[in-house]
């Protein structure tokens, strides 16, 4: 199997979980849309519920039709077969750290724009208020989350490295 061929097929599972978290979002969403009590504040409800809900079906869709560009973008050069040869323990837990980052990555970048949104908007109606505070605590963290999900995607590969010595020493500590 060619590089691009494996490329093309990660980027449409990817499509995939944004299609399914989309979907999983909807199907949490169907409370709100029959409730009785009309909410407060239903077009901050309503743009969160588009910005979970459409922003990954686009994306989704975006990445599916565009995966033959993307997998020509990432591989470079296209055609040549995938060499295993060269595959240890090594790459391999690069590889998943730097996967488990893109998802969170993946996760947190909506949080943190609604966030964002969600605490101009109550800072703009309470002031200074303690309340705003509190959102912008939210904003903070959710931040430093997508800051950590960038460095464990950036030093995969250390990482890597790390759990494997970590690992090794530990199966080495067993055999004595």
């Amino acid at each position: 199997m060619a590089t691009r061929d494996l490329a093309i097929i990660g980027i449409r599972l990817i499509a995939f979980y944004l299609v399914a978290r989309g979907l999983l979002v909807a199907v949490q969403s169907v409370p709100y849309a029959w409730a009785s009590d009309p909410v407060e504040d239903a077009s901050l409800l309503q743009l969160s519920v588009m910005l979970q809900l459409v922003a990954p079906l686009i994306l989704a869709a975006l990445m599916w039709l565009g995966a033959p560009w993307l997998a020509n973008f990432m591989s470079r050069a296209g055609s040549e077969p995938v060499d295993t040869s060269g595959l240890n323990a090594e790459s391999v837990a690069a590889i998943a750290f730097g996967v488990a980052g893109v998802v969170v990555l993946i996760h947190g970048l909506p949080q943190l724009v609604w966030y964002c949104i969600q605490a101009l908007v109550i800072e703009r109606r309470a002031g200074a208020a303690s309340l705003a505070r509190g959102q912008w605590l939210q904003v903070a963290t959710v931040a430093l989350r997508c800051v950590l999900a960038f460095g464990v995607v950036a030093g995969a590969p250390a990482l890597g490295r790390w759990v494997l010595r970590l690992r090794t020493a530990a199966l080495r500590s067993d055999e004595s």
